[in-house]
C-alpha cells in the first residue's frame, strides 16, 4: 500500500512469529502465522504511483522483538491543480482509511471485551495470544486506550494523545500551529480556520453572506467586496463600470443596469437614438453625438461642413458643393452657371473682374474701365448717339447729334443764356432776358406793357397800372394825395389844393380866414394869433402891441432880457407826445433884436443854437439882406431869426408840413412836419423853485 509523504494514523505491534503484511486493494489488515522468520517492512517516503517500482528504507526486525508503527497522515489539497498528479489516487486512499479506521474501532471493541484478542499493554491477554503478561507487572489505566505504552504502570502516550489513560483525542494536524486544541477541536487563531486550522480565514466570516474557499469569499448573488459587505450589481456591471451600493455607475460608452449596453457620446444630445453604442442623428444633425448640424448631402464628399454649411472645396460651389465654382465666385458680379461666370450688365471677363462697356461702345469708341471714349463724331453712355458741338457745353443733352438744352440755355451748343419761353415772340432775348417789343413786358414777354412802365411806381396787369399806395395815373406818374383830399380839394403832383373853407395836408381840417396872415395857428377853423396880433384872420396887432408889423413888442421882449440873465424853455407836442428844449441863456438886443442863445438840455434836440447871433427878419422886413440867399421870411411865410434859412421856425405857418413852412423843429420831428403845439417861455436864470 503507497502513501504520500507525510502520511501517518496506522499503528500495530507484532511479537514471534507474526508477518504485517499491507494488501492494496481491499485494504485489510490480516494477521498470518508461519514459520519463524525475520519480519521485513518497507517504509516508503514521497509519492509512490500505482505501477512503479516501490522505493524507501527496509527495516529487518528479529523474531519475538516488537515493533510499534505510528504514521502521521496529513491529506491537504493540492496548492495548484495538477500538483502531484494524485488527486484521484488521494480519493481512493481518503476511502481506504476510512474503512480502515471502522476496522479498527472494530477491533477495539473486541480486544476491550476480551474475546481472544492481543493488546499491547496486556501482551497476553485473550485465547489467541502467544505471549502472557507479567504476573507482577503493574497494569496501566484502560490499557492508555491503546494510544500509548505501559510503563510501571504509567501510560507514555503517543504523539497527539494525551491523558493518564491517553485517551484525549488529539486535534488534527495539532492546529498546524495556527491554533489552540481544546477538547480535540481546533480554535483556530484569527486568519485561519479549517478543522486543523490550516486553511486562511476570511475577513468578517464573510458576514454570512457567503462561503470562505481558501481564504477568500465566494458571496452569495445579491453581495459582493471582500467581506460579502457589499451589496453586488447585476453581472457585477459586466465590468464595465463600478457598483456602489448595489448599483452600476457605468463607465464612459456603456449603460443599463449592468452597464451592458453601449451608451452614445451625450445622449446623442436629443438630436438622434442611440444603437449598439453609435448615435443615428436626425436628418437635420451629424456627428458622433448629433452636436453638428449636418450639410445638404453631406457636401457630396467635396468640402467640409461647418455649423450646418458647406464650406467647399475650391472648384466646387452652392449650398451642397454639388456644382462647379467660378473663378473668384465671379467677384460677385455675376452668376455660376455650370463652372462659368454669367457676368452682371457691366462686367465681363472669366471672373466677371472687368467692367464692361454698354454695347462694347457700339465700335465707335474705346471701353476703358467700363466706360466708352468716343471716337470724335460720336457720344452717349455706348457711343451710340452722334455727337453735338462743345458737348452742349454741358448745358443740355445731346439727341441724334443736335442739343437740347436745358431751359435756361439755348443755342446750338447751348452756350448761351435763354429767355423765359424765348420771350413769347414779342422780343429779343439778350444775355438771358427778354427785351420785349413797346407794347408787352414781362420776364417772357407775355404781358401787355403799361404806359412808362408804370414808371416803377406801380405794377402793369394787363396792360394797366397797379400803382403803388403813394402814386396814382394812368402810368403811375402823378403822386397820390393823402386821402385823395377828402373830396375838399384837388390833387396836384401829390398835394392837396383845399377848397377856400378847408386846409390841412389831406382837406381834412376847416380853414381860417387869409390863413391866419401867416401870424397864427389855424384850429379847427379858427384862428389862434400868435403875440402881439389879434384878429379873425390875425391881421391886426394885439393891444399893446404898435407898429406896422407889430414888432413894437419885441422891444418889451429886449427890455426883459437885458435887465437880468434870463433863461429860455421850449416846449414842444404831439398828441401825448411831448418834448422840451432848456437854454441857460437867453437875450434878444436892442439893435434889429440880435438873438444870444445857448446852453442847451433837454429832449427835444438842439435847433435853436443854429439862429444865435442872427437879426430878426419878416416878410417886409429884412435888416440884412444877401442877395445871394433866398429871403427865409418871404420864403417860409413867417418872423425870425432866420439863418439860411433855419432849423427852428416856431412862427412858420400852422398845419402846413410843406416846403418846410410849418411849426419846425428839426432836431425833433424833421423839417417836413408841422408841430402843432409850441411855447416858447423865459425865467430869470437865477430863479429858484419853491420848496414843495
Amino acid at each position: 500500500m503507497w502513501f504520500c509523504r507525510g502520511a501517518t494514523g496506522l499503528r500495530s505491534s507484532f511479537s514471534g512469529p507474526e508477518l504485517l503484511m499491507f494488501q492494496r486493494g481491499g485494504g485489510a489488515l490480516q494477521h498470518g502465522t508461519g514459520p519463524e522468520q525475520l519480519a521485513a517492512v518497507v517504509v516508503s517516503e514521497g509519492c509512490v504511483t500505482s505501477g512503479s517500482q516501490q522505493e524507501g528504507k527496509e527495516l529487518e526486525l528479529q523474531p519475538g522483538g516488537s515493533l510499534v508503527l505510528t504514521h502521521r497522515i496529513s491529506l491537504r489539497p493540492p496548492s495548484r491543480p495538477g500538483a502531484c498528479g494524485c488527486q484521484e489516487e488521494l480519493g481512493r486512499v481518503l476511502g481506504r482509511l476510512e474503512g480502515l479506521e471502522r476496522e479498527v474501532s472494530a477491533l477495539r471493541a473486541s480486544c476491550t471485551t476480551g474475546a481472544g484478542c492481543c493488546s499491547s499493554s496486556t501482551e497476553s491477554k485473550g485465547a489467541g495470544c502467544l505471549v502472557q503478561p507479567d504476573p507482577g507487572a503493574r497494569l496501566c489505566p484502560g490499557g492508555c486506550s491503546d494510544q500509548g505504552h505501559c510503563v510501571g504502570g504509567a501510560c507514555e502516550c503517543f504523539h497527539g494523545y494525551s491523558g493518564p489513560d491517553c485517551s484525549r483525542t488529539p486535534c488534527p494536524a495539532d492546529c498546524s500551529d495556527h491554533g489552540r486544541c481544546v477538547d480535540g477541536v481546533c480554535e483556530c487563531d484569527p486568519g485561519y480556520t479549517g478543522p486543523d486550522c490550516s486553511l486562511d480565514g476570511c475577513p468578517g466570516n464573510c458576514n454570512n453572506r457567503g462561503r470562505c474557499v481558501n481564504g477568500k469569499c465566494v458571496c452569495g448573488p445579491e453581495f459582493t467586496g471582500p467581506d460579502c459587505s457589499e451589496r453586488s450589481c447585476p453581472d457585477n456591471c459586466r465590468g464595465h463600470g463600478q457598483c456602489v451600493e448595489g448599483q452600476c455607475v457605468c463607465d464612459p460608452g456603456f449603460k443599463g443596469t449592468d452597464c451592458s449596453e453601449k451608451s452614445c457620446p451625450s445622449n446623442c444630445n436629443a438630436r438622434g437614438r442611440c444603437l449598439n453604442g453609435k448615435c443615428v442623428c436626425n436628418p437635420e444633425f451629424t456627428g458622433p453625438d448629433c452636436s453638428k448640424k449636418s450639410c445638404p448631402s453631406n457636401c457630396n464628399k467635396r468640402g467640409r461642413c461647418l455649423n450646418g454649411k458647406c464650406a467647399c472645396n475650391p472648384e466646387f460651389t452652392g449650398p451642397d458643393c454639388s456644382e462647379r465654382s467660378c473663378p473668384d465666385n465671379c467677384n460677385d458680379r455675376g452668376r455660376c452657371v455650370k463652372g462659368d461666370c454669367v457676368c452682371d450688365p457691366g462686367f465681363k471677363g472669366p471672373d466677371c473682374s472687368e467692367k464692361s462697356c454698354p454695347s462694347n461702345c457700339n465700335a465707335r469708341g474705346r471701353c476703358i474701365n467700363g466706360q466708352c471714349l468716343c471716337d470724335t463724331e460720336f457720344t452717349g453712355s455706348d457711343c451710340s448717339e452722334k455727337s453735338c458741338p462743345d458737348n452742349c457745353n454741358k448745358r443740355g443733352q445731346c439727341v441724334n447729334g443736335k442739343c437740347v438744352c436745358d431751359p435756361e440755355f439755348t443755342g446750338p451748343d447751348c452756350s448761351q443764356k435763354s429767355c423765359p419761353r424765348n420771350c413769347n415772340a414779342r422780343g429779343r432775348c439778350i444775355d438771358g432776358q427778354c427785351l420785349c417789343d413797346p407794347e408787352f413786358t414781362g420776364t417772357d414777354c407775355s404781358e401787355e406793357s403799361c404806359p412808362n412802365n408804370c414808371n416803377d411806381r406801380g405794377r402793369c396787369v394787363q396792360g394797366q397800372c397797379v400803382c403803388d399806395p403813394e402814386f396814382t395815373g394812368s402810368d403811375c406818374s402823378e403822386k397820390l394825395c393823402p386821402d385823395n383830399c377828402n373830396k375838399r380839394g384837388q390833387c396836384v403832383n401829390g398835394k392837396c389844393v383845399c377848397d377856400p373853407e378847408f386846409t390841412g395836408p389831406d382837406c381834412s381840417q376847416k380853414s381860417c380866414p387869409a390863413g391866419c396872415s401867416g401870424r397864427g395857428r389855424c384850429v379847427e377853423g379858427r384862428c389862434v394869433c400868435r403875440r402881439a396880433f389879434s384878429g379873425p384872420d390875425c391881421g391886426r396887432c394885439a393891444d399893446g402891441v404898435t407898429g406896422p408889423r407889430c414888432d413894437q413888442g419885441l422891444d418889451n421882449l429886449h427890455l426883459l432880457t437885458s435887465g437880468a440873465a434870463m433863461s429860455l424853455r421850449v416846449d414842444l407836442r404831439v398828441g401825448e407826445e411831448a418834448a422840451y428844449a432848456l437854454y441857460s441863456t437867453f437875450q434878444v438886443a436892442k439893435r434889429n433884436y440880435r438873438l444870444s442863445v445857448a446852453g442847451y438840455s433837454g429832449t427835444a434836440g438842439d435847433s435853436m443854437s443854429y439862429h444865435s447871433g442872427r437879426l430878426f427878419s419878416t416878410r417886409d422886413r429884412d435888416p440884412d439882406p444877401a442877395p445871394s440867399i433866398t429871403r427865409c421870411a418871404v420864403s417860409y411865410r413867417g418872423g425870425w431869426w432866420y439863418r439860411n434859412c433855419h432849423e427852428a421856425n416856431l412862427n412858420g405857418l400852422y398845419g402846413n408840413g410843406e416846403r418846410h413852412q410849418g411849426l419846425i423843429w428839426t432836431t425833433w420831428k424833421g423839417k417836413d412836419f408841422s408841430v402843432p403845439f409850441t411855447e416858447m417861455k423865459m425865467r430869470p436864470s437865477a430863479f429858484i423853485p419853491p420848496a414843495r
